[in-house]
């Protein structure tokens, strides 16, 4: 519930799968674009009917579960994580510093 609060608060719609196979009912889905400090820009794709998120980076898909939290949203699926509130999301990868990154209009 949470989650979809702040989702609507990032301005984004949900949307439908362009990719479905024909006769599939299309899956409700959220996505937000991020701009990041390194000057990448990464998406987000929520998808709250299969509780899982999808990382977008450098033309790759990373499958991310939900992981517990007081406030906003984690996901990870090990190497990579997402952790967010408001407009801000940290970007974990692997061991490496957190970038930070910010939602894009």
């Amino acid at each position: 519930m949470a989650m979809s609060l702040l989702l609507v608060a990032c301005g984004s719609e949900p949307e439908s799968d362009p990719w479905l196979p024909a006769g599939m009912p299309p899956t409700p889905m959220t996505r937000v674009m991020y701009g990041c400090e390194t000057g990448e820009t990464i998406e987000m794709r929520f998808f709250p009917q299969q509780g899982v998120a999808v990382l977008v980076r450098q033309g790759v898909t990373h499958e991310l579960h939900p992981q517990p939290v007081a406030s906003g949203f984690h996901y990870t699926n090990g190497p990579y994580g997402v952790r967010g509130q408001g407009d801000e999301l940290q970007l974990e990868v692997g061991r490496m510093t957190p970038i930070t990154c910010r939602t894009r209009p």
